[in-house]
């Protein structure tokens, strides 16, 4: 119910910055706007994720040596489908933000807006940061997967058959 919630929030001040950045007085601050709009939701699809794959590999290791394996494999079937499902929602909000910026981006060079020293500045350091939060996201699903590989790894040697579940891919 909070996620909801938090959703609904995230949905509303998106909303809220999208008149701002179209209004904005010059195209560096539309660059401005649409930069901050892709690091907030690049953060909120980062701390999802991590809250997933978390949730993921904390049930994976519970589960290793379990004796009930049916609903070991629901459970982990289960937390999977959610973060791949997180995954790939979240990722189209920030691919449609980086389109956006994209575009505004053309539209303050041909502007000729501010300094293109200026411009690629403010672009490279979103980049660095946004690229540091994805790291950061990507280690957090790798963790998840190492603990669902030592759960079938576990299965494996009870002789049982391992559950197969689809997680988001390992590289861009």
């Amino acid at each position: 119910m909070r996620r909801l919630l938090f959703l609904a929030a995230l949905t509303s001040a998106a909303f809220a910055l999208v008149p701002v950045a179209a209004l904005a007085a010059s195209p560096l601050d539309a660059v401005n706007a649409d930069i901050a709009k892709l690091t907030a939701d690049v953060q909120t699809k980062h701390d999802t994720v991590v809250a997933d794959a978390q949730k993921l590999q904390a049930d994976a290791t519970a589960l290793v040596g379990t004796s009930d394996k049916k609903a070991a494999r629901a459970t982990i079937k289960a937390d999977a489908q959610k973060l791949t499902t997180d995954w790939r929602s979240l990722r189209q909000v920030c691919l449609a933000d980086r389109a956006q910026l994209r575009i505004d981006i053309a539209a303050a060079r041909a502007a000729g807006a501010g300094d293109h020293g200026r411009l690629h500045l403010l672009v490279r350091q979103a980049n660095l940061a946004i690229r540091a939060t994805n790291l950061e996201m990507r280690a957090a699903v790798a963790r998840a997967r190492a603990a669902v590989l030592g759960l079938r790894l576990s299965f494996k040697a009870a002789g049982e058959q391992a559950p197969v579940v689809p997680l988001p891919p390992a590289t861009p």
